[in-house]
């Protein structure tokens, strides 16, 4: 029966992507085809390649069909830094896990406050701020989307970024479903997962000095954050 045999049909298939039976760049074969091979309704192939695709082992590209991608490495890296120190991390991240990856910032730009972003900088609503966006690779492949935001005087001044020894942060994480825009940018399906992570960082005396929102693919990058000290609610 069909719905018996789809995790035999999507194990097959993974395992034939993984062995380089069917080649990363190349296109599966096509449905009609994989029909033919499994003894499959359609619907069968189409779930098994909905899920390889959120797995990250084809991407559907336009009069190609499904290509295979190389398997994807998954990397780990920490949120409670320093946000000079992140290009590093991510690259030693990237290079631990045998690939190569880049955290690259776009050019900083002038723009207001909206309510949210002034409430996390403790802000008028509509002050002027300056922000920049940040892409996050491994293998070339986008896997992380951020947008950082500063008051518009820190910057002027350079004051946003905090002293080693004294600064805090505050992380909030969620879970939610990748809209549109992202599921593009990043190669995933829309009903794919994306960790949806918030960070502001604090001077010593509680002042808050960016505020930074990032959109990552869980599937490519862990958050792991080590040693850190006990706290009281």
């Amino acid at each position: 029966m069909p719905v018996v045999r789809y995790p035999e049909v999507l194990a097959d298939l993974r395992g034939k992507i993984l062995d380089g039976t069917y080649p990363a760049g190349e296109p599966l074969p096509h449905t009609n085809d994989l029909k033919d091979t499994y003894g499959v309704g359609a619907h069968v192939i189409t779930r098994a390649m909905k899920e390889l695709k959120e797995e990250g082992l084809i991407w559907r590209v336009a009069n190609r069909g499904m290509i295979v991608q190389r398997p994807a490495a998954t990397i780990e890296i920490p949120m409670a830094i320093e946000r000079r120190d992140e290009p590093t991390a991510w690259a030693a991240a990237c290079r631990r896990a045998g690939s190569t990856g880049h955290l690259t910032q776009a050019p900083a730009r002038s723009a207001t406050a909206t309510e949210e972003v002034a409430r996390a900088l403790q802000l008028p609503t509509g002050s002027p701020i300056v922000t920049w966006e940040e892409h996050g690779d491994i293998d070339g492949q986008l896997v992380c989307l951020g947008q950082t935001y500063v008051s518009k005087e820190r910057h002027t001044a350079s004051t946003f970024d905090v002293e080693r020894s004294s600064g805090v942060v505050d992380l909030h994480t969620r879970i939610r479903l990748a809209d549109p825009k992202e599921a593009s940018k990043l190669r995933v399906s829309r009903s794919s997962s994306l960790l949806d992570l918030t960070r502001i960082t604090y001077d010593d005396t509680g002042q808050p000095l960016h505020l930074l929102r990032r959109r990552i693919n869980p599937q490519r990058v862990h958050i792991i954050d080590q040693r850190l000290p006990l706290t009281s609610p």
